[in-house]
């Protein structure tokens, strides 16, 4: 069996193209997936595969690319509720998605940065957020959560969170200032030393790692998500870099993944 199919993730192979699925989401009969890298896949905005990329994972979900909304994310806070299919040109800065709708597909894309899928069983309700270290100091997961129970009516204890694949703690490597600011804005959970770590030092500078999925997963519980409905896949993308895409490892001309959820 392939490595990344463990408790809470399967491994889908469909020939064309290779994603994971969460099982609790499946558990629901949620359509999703998180894809996995190919030769000719990238989802990157405008690149020379896009379309061909959309068109393998839409063919393998069963969904019509028509339904696809696709924002142009840019690290912000923003999130949008979607009531119809919405061209690119008018979800620009958009980091977040959210619906109650059936057949409409929200998608979001990453190397590296958390990509979280969210689902309330009760209300019927999805969402779809990007959060790289920036859009995590901004607390968008949380302002997610906050939209759902304002615009939704959504309860955070019904609501079910899947972390996809992203960099990890154990190679997220940051300067000074970087931990400074997660310092400042974190303190008051009283758990700094739980994800921030002294690193190496790297040409007479000290370095520090910070484990951004946990300072997600504190946030989320704060705000009244059950521990036991926070699901995270565990994957590091730079560890698996065979299979996941990594803008650290791959450099400027890196290539981006895609998490779609759909009712």
């Amino acid at each position: 069996m392939f490595k990344f199919s463990n408790d809470n993730i399967i491994y889908q192979d469909n020939g064309d193209i290779q994603y994971i699925q969460f099982k609790r989401l499946l558990k629901y009969g949620v359509n999703h997936c998180y894809t996995l890298k190919g030769e000719d896949l990238d989802f990157s905005q405008s690149s020379e595969r896009e379309k061909s990329s959309y068109e393998k994972i839409s063919k393998a979900l069963g969904i019509e690319e028509s339904t696809l909304v696709k924002p142009s994310q840019t690290h912000t806070d923003n999130v949008k509720c979607i009531a119809k299919v919405q061209p690119n040109e008018e979800l620009q800065d958009i980091d977040g998605l959210i619906t109650n709708q059936k057949n409409i597909a929200l998608t979001t894309k990453n190397a590296d940065c958390i990509l979280f899928l969210f689902y309330d069983p009760v209300k019927k309700v999805i969402a779809n957020v990007h959060s790289g270290w920036k859009g995590t100091f901004q607390k968008i997961a949380e302002k997610t959560v906050v939209k759902m129970i304002n615009a939704y009516q959504c309860k955070p204890s019904d609501i079910i969170c899947c972390i996809c694949p992203s960099i990890r703690k154990c190679h997220f490597e940051v300067d000074e200032d970087v931990k400074d600011l997660c310092s400042t804005i974190f303190g008051f959970t009283n758990r700094l030393e739980d994800f921030i770590e002294v690193g190496e030092i790297k040409e007479g500078k000290t370095k520090y790692m910070i484990d951004t999925v946990l300072i997600n997963q504190i946030l989320l519980e704060e705000i009244g998500l059950k521990k036991t409905n926070i699901i995270d896949c565990g994957i590091c993308s730079v560890c698996n870099q065979d299979k996941i895409h990594s803008a650290r490892v791959e450099g400027e001309n890196f290539r981006r993944a895609t998490a779609i959820i759909v009712l």
